[in-house]
């Protein structure tokens, strides 16, 4: 009797959620229920359920339910929507602010508006995206180069450095301040972020809140809470200091840089600063500095073990850069429209690399659809760039690698689809015209000063590395670095 009570509750249970299930959602791997289907996360799995789902499908991860766009068409269409413009909620994301929804990237509605309207205009009026910041950049080219030769001669790791540098542009607009190359106050927080490994159990439990209050306390910090405290206990130090420094030096009439600003409107209660506080100004600044040394350092990581694997494009860029400028001078913008082949092979390392693949995720504000199928509210959409890099319906065989296939009669040309480095839409990446300033420039002084090459009898790995299957980022490998004469 007791087994067929058993049998009937757990029956009503199924029926109840089947029938509760919303219906016309794209299609997907099979789905148990309560716990989801097979898990979507690596940037391979997308690769694999996009080849027997198409371009557009499913997962789903306990209550969570994750939609995959995977062509231009349908990436552009959806990231333009309001309907696709929130981010996600999720306890780990806001990891530095205790859960309470703050800062800039994975903010919503008019806190996000509100914070990306400020930083725009600020960050314009401070120089970015402009060639008066050029300066800015080619000082620490200069330093770059400077490093990089300390290290030439011997197969080593790509220098960190080259993280630091990156970050000292945008750092000096956020907080007027600039970081030797090898200070440990900036180096750790970077080294404990890199550590994140985005495929662990851990992340896994996330999505299931319920299981999470039963872990106990010693399992919980184990997975994942030890080390989400490290990172935040690193990243509170470095911010506070500057924060503090800030406050203690402000002068209302006198603004240096982003804090002041921020400070400012937040102390004059102005009608942009609604969701302002300290707290909120940690995260912004966190976002602003983890974006400062990720992608755009990441991607010239790329560019270097791109120019160590096909030497011959390496010598064709090193070539144009020595006929258009001096050896004695660092290459500049006003150089940049006769350097047409090394902008190309920027785009064509920005296409190959694919390193923010799944995009960064968006959620749906309301029931919405999409091509035909249905979004339930609060679901993940991912704009899978990466997909589309590949994709032989906008590029001739797209697994070579082929600058050229970005020149049209010598000079660069911007393809109309299938090119996504930097988001779309409404959230599409607010520092591009910066990051686009940085990868020109860093990449051309180093090509100018070095050449980069495998160590010998060793063939460089341009596969991902595993322990971040969500975006593209390069294996730690030795390269030697030789100074050109």
């Amino acid at each position: 009797m007791i087994v067929e009570i058993l049998l009937f509750v757990v029956g009503v249970i199924l029926l109840r959620y089947w029938i509760s299930r919303p219906r016309g959602m794209p299609p997907g791997p099979m789905v148990v229920p309560f716990l989801g289907s097979r898990p979507v996360l690596s940037v391979d799995q997308v690769q694999k359920m996009h080849k027997i789902y198409g371009d557009i499908f499913k997962s789903e991860i306990g209550p969570h339910k994750f939609i995959f766009l995977c062509s231009n068409k349908l990436i552009k269409e959806a990231l333009s929507k309001t309907e696709f413009a929130d981010r996600p909620q999720l306890e780990m994301l806001h990891f530095l602010t205790d859960g309470q929804e703050a800062g800039v990237i994975m903010s919503n509605g008019k806190r996000w508006q509100n914070a990306r309207r400020f930083l725009l205009r600020n960050l314009r009026d401070l120089g970015m995206g402009k060639t008066y910041l050029e300066e800015s950049i080619l000082v620490e080219a200069r330093a770059l180069v400077k490093d990089f030769r300390s290290c030439a001669g011997t197969p080593a790791h790509i220098p960190e450095s080259l993280n630091v540098a990156v970050l000292n542009v945008i750092w000096q607009l956020v907080a007027s301040k600039r970081y030797e190359f090898h200070d440990k106050e900036v180096l750790e927080p970077i080294a404990i972020l890199r550590s994140i490994d985005s495929s662990s159990l851990a992340t896994l439990v996330e999505f299931f809140p319920g299981v999470k209050k039963l872990l106990p306390g010693f399992l919980k910090e184990k997975l994942f809470a030890g080390q989400m405290k490290r990172l935040k206990d690193s990243i509170v130090d470095l911010l506070k200091d500057s924060i503090d420094s800030h406050r203690a030096t402000l002068d209302p009439a006198n603004p240096r840089d982003v804090i002041d600003e921020y400070l400012i409107a937040m102390d004059e209660k102005s009608e942009i600063a609604e969701y302002f506080s300290e707290l909120d100004l940690m995260r912004t600044i966190f976002d602003l500095f983890a974006a400062g040394f990720d992608t755009t350092a990441n991607t010239l990581r790329w560019i270097i073990l791109y120019m160590a694997r096909y030497p011959e494009v390496q010598h064709r860029v090193q070539q144009q850069i020595d006929e258009v400028v001096p050896r004695d001078t660092l290459p500049s913008y006003q150089h940049k429209s006769r350097l047409p082949l090394l902008e190309a092979t920027i785009q064509e390392v920005l296409r190959a690399s694919s390193m923010i693949h799944n995009g960064v995720q968006r959620a749906a504000q309301t029931d919405t659809y999409l091509a035909g199928y249905f979004i339930p509210k609060g679901s993940w959409v991912f704009g899978c760039s990466g997909i589309c890099h590949m994709d032989s319906r906008y590029w001739e065989e797209p697994q070579e690698f082929r600058p050229e296939r970005f020149l049209d009669e010598g000079k660069v040309k911007t393809p109309k689809e299938g090119l996504i480095p930097f988001g779309s839409g409404r959230r599409s990446c607010l520092g591009e015209a910066l990051s686009r300033m940085e990868l020109y420039i860093f990449s051309a002084a180093l090509l100018q000063n070095f050449t980069f090459s495998p160590p010998e009898g060793v063939e460089v790995d341009l596969e991902a590395n595993s322990k971040q299957p969500s975006a593209r980022l390069s294996k730690e490998q030795n390269i030697v670095i030789s100074i050109r004469e």
